[in-house]
């Protein structure tokens, strides 16, 4: 392993070798996936919808995103960093 690597940029190398290893094609995600991607996690209470801004809020982070497609790429992102 070499060490003058930080320790994100060898994360988000395997990340990726992992992501091509699957098949998956991380910007292949359109609205219509992304909707359902979400339904699915509103149902599995991982996001939660601020109703006066319609917001969508990923409670395990805390963070909040403005659209399906932003919150389901997020999502996305910290499973696999939760691997």
């Amino acid at each position: 392993m070499d060490e003058t690597i930080p320790e994100y940029e060898r994360l988000e190398r395997r990340q990726l070798t992992n992501d091509r290893d699957r098949g998956t094609d991380p910007l292949s995600l359109d609205e219509s996936v992304a909707h359902d991607l979400v339904e699915d996690l509103r149902a599995a209470g991982v996001v939660d919808v601020s109703p006066p801004e319609q917001l969508l809020a990923h409670s395990p982070s805390g963070e909040v995103f403005e659209s399906n497609q932003a919150i389901a790429y997020f999502h996305a992102g910290w499973e696999a960093a939760s691997e």
